[in-house]
């Protein structure tokens, strides 16, 4: 027997129709929907929950490029954008296959590191030009660190 929802192999004396609950519960849930659709998707009308903006991936648009002033928030302050360029970052690095540190090439925990921040950026660059290969480096904790404290490393040599 198959799992209804993703066709895998049923394992296990118990189950019947799916191969985990959460097969089972995304299955019914898109024959049973708890709230009825009430919007439009915006790129294909067709109806979508009230939370979603795209019916799904293929809908929305892939690589909008913006300023960093349209990405910035208007009601939050002005460092809680950067958490979208950040999030655009990582994205990229693991496009990019950047999965150990540069410097040391550990690889259990890496952070993407800019090269020049983020604010010192003017706010009509375009996302794309801070986000650049050039600007970015895959650093382990440490080396991400002395990168963002140079006078700190200067003092302890």
């Amino acid at each position: 027997m198959k799992c209804l929802k993703c066709n895998s192999k049923l394992k296990g004396k118990y189950t019947k129709k799916f191969c985990n609950r959460s097969c089972a519960t995304s299955y019914n849930n898109s024959l049973f929907p708890k709230r009825k659709p009430e919007n439009k998707c915006a790129t294909c009308s067709s109806l979508i929950n009230s939370r979603r903006k795209y019916c799904s991936l293929e809908c929305k648009p892939q690589g909008q490029d913006m300023t960093l002033k349209e990405a910035i928030y208007v009601k939050h302050h002005k460092s809680s954008a950067f958490a979208l360029v950040r999030a655009r970052a990582r994205a990229l690095s693991k496009r990019w296959e950047m999965i150990s540190c540069e410097e040391c090439n550990y690889s259990t925990h890496v952070e993407i590191a800019h090269l020049k921040s983020i604010s010192e950026f003017s706010e009509d660059t375009l996302l794309s030009k801070i986000n650049a290969r050039e600007n970015l480096r895959a650093l382990c904790p440490n080396h991400h660190w002395e990168l963002d404290h140079p006078k700190q490393k200067e003092i302890k040599s």
